[in-house]
C-alpha cells in the first residue's frame, strides 16, 4: 500500500510516559499520561493502526501510525480497494453464473422431458408435477396448451377427415345405386316397346302394354325426383327453427286418405305442446313425411300408430305394429336404394330413410332404431349433439 504514513511513538516507564514524538505527555484534563488512561487518549491504539508493542522491564514501547488521507492517498487506496472489488467480483460472479446454469439446464431439461410426454402420452392427461420455477412455469402451461389445441385440432381434423371419408363412399354407392335402380326400368320399357314394334305376340295387347308403360315411366320420373331431393341435401344448408308438433300434423293431413283406406288409428295423444327444434321447415317435413310414409307402409290394416313425445319430452318417436315378421337390418335401412318391398301405395327406392339420416346428421341431432319382433320404433334425441 502506497500511502505515506507517520509512526507515532510512546514509550512508558515504569507505567509514565517517558517519551513520545508528538510531545504529548499530559492528556485533555492536564494529568500525567500512563499506560492506564493512555488507551482512553490514543482510541486507536487496539485497532488496525498498532503496528508494533514491546515490554521489556521497565519499558513498555507502543508504535501506531496514522493513514494518509490526502488525493493522492485516497486515489491510490481506491485503485486497490477497486482492483480486489473486481477480482471479487469476477469470482462471485463465475459462481453465481455456474449455479444459475446449473439450474437453468436442469429446468430445460425439465422442459424437455414434459415435451418428450406429449409423444406418447395424450395432452389431456394429467402431468406429472415439475418443480419450476415461475418464469417456467408459465412456459410450461403455454407449451401444454399449444399441444392441447394442436391435439384438439388434429382430433377435429380426424373427425371431418372420417366424415369426408363416408361421404365419399356414400356418394359412390348413391351413384351406383342410381345407375342399377335406372338400368332395370329402362331396359324393361325398351323390352316392351320393342315387343310392341316388331308385334311380338306377348305384346299383342299395345293399350296394356302402353300403360304398363306409362307406369314404368313414372316410377322413373318418381326416382328422378327422390335423387334429385337426395342429392341436393349434400349441398343445401339452411338455419331455421320450425316446430316439430305442427310440422307432424300438417304431413298427417297429406296421409289422411291413405290412413282412411287402411283403417289406421294415429294415437296423437303424447304429441302435445310446441316443440321448437332447429331444423328449417322445409328440412323438417320431408323428415316427417318419410318417417309416416315409413310407418304406413309397414304397418298392417287395422293397426295403431303412435307418434309423440317421451322422456321428458326431450325424444320424439313414431312407433308402430310390423305388417310382417321382417328382421330389418337397423344400419342397412339407412343406405340408399335399400327397400324391402314396395306397394301401389307406397312405391319405395329406399331412399326415405337415407334422407332422414341425410337431414338430421346435417343438423346434428341423434336418432335411434329400436326393432321388436312385432314393432318399429324410430326416436329422435331432441337435443342437438347428444347421444343416446
Amino acid at each position: 500500500m502506497s500511502i505515506k504514513q507517520d509512526y507515532v511513538i510512546f514509550i512508558f516507564k515504569n507505567g509514565k510516559l517517558d517519551y513520545s514524538n508528538l510531545n504529548i505527555y499530559k492528556d485533555t484534563k492536564d494529568n500525567s499520561l500512563t499506560i492506564s488512561n493512555y488507551k482512553d487518549y490514543f482510541s486507536s491504539l487496539n485497532s488496525d493502526y498498532l503496528k508494533y508493542e514491546k515490554k521489556h522491564t521497565p519499558y513498555h514501547v507502543f508504535i501506531s501510525t496514522t493513514n494518509d488521507f490526502s488525493p493522492r492517498a485516497i486515489l491510490a487506496l481506491s485503485k486497490e480497494l477497486l482492483l480486489y472489488g473486481l477480482l471479487l467480483g469476477i469470482i462471485v460472479s463465475c459462481i453465481l453464473s455456474l449455479i444459475y446454469s446449473r439450474n437453468l439446464r436442469k429446468q430445460f431439461n425439465e422442459l424437455n422431458t414434459l415435451i418428450d410426454s406429449y409423444k406418447t402420452v395424450s395432452p389431456g392427461q394429467p402431468s406429472k408435477k415439475r418443480n419450476l420455477i415461475s418464469e417456467f412455469q408459465v412456459l410450461e402451461e403455454n407449451i401444454s396448451e399449444m399441444f392441447r389445441k394442436l391435439d384438439e385440432a388434429s382430433r377435429n381434423l380426424e373427425s371431418q377427415y372420417q366424415k369426408e371419408q363416408k361421404k365419399q363412399k356414400d356418394r359412390i354407392d348413391f351413384i351406383r345405386g342410381s345407375n342399377h335402380e335406372l338400368k332395370t326400368p329402362i331396359m324393361s320399357l325398351r323390352l316392351i316397346l320393342e315387343g310392341m314394334l316388331h308385334d311380338f305376340p306377348e305384346y299383342a295387347d299395345k293399350p296394356h302394354h302402353m300403360q304398363v308403360a306409362i307406369k314404368k315411366l313414372d316410377d322413373m320420373t318418381s326416382l328422378v325426383n327422390e335423387i334429385m331431393d337426395a342429392s341436393r341435401l349434400e349441398i343445401e344448408f339452411a338455419e331455421g327453427k320450425t316446430d316439430l308438433t305442427e310440422a307432424v300434423k300438417n304431413t298427417l293431413e297429406w296421409f289422411e286418405p291413405i290412413i282412411l283406406d287402411q283403417n289406421i288409428t294415429m294415437d296423437l295423444s303424447k304429441l302435445n305442446g310446441e316443440m321448437t327444434i332447429n331444423i328449417p321447415g322445409k328440412h323438417l317435413k320431408k323428415v316427417c313425411s318419410n318417417l309416416i310414409s315409413n310407418a304406413l307402409k309397414y304397418s298392417p290394416s287395422d293397426s295403431t300408430i303412435e307418434i309423440g313425445y317421451r322422456a321428458s319430452r326431450n325424444i320424439f318417436y313414431i312407433q308402430n305394429k310390423m305388417n310382417s315378421p321382417i328382421q330389418l337390418d337397423v344400419k342397412e335401412i339407412v343406405r340408399p336404394f335399400h327397400t324391402q318391398d314396395s306397394s301401389e301405395n307406397f312405391p319405395s327406392h329406399g331412399l326415405g330413410l337415407f334422407v332422414v339420416d341425410n337431414i338430421l346428421t346435417k343438423y346434428d341431432y341423434r336418432y335411434q332404431i329400436v326393432q321388436n319382433p312385432d314393432e318399429f320404433i324410430f326416436m329422435i334425441k331432441l337435443t342437438p349433439n347428444n347421444p343416446f
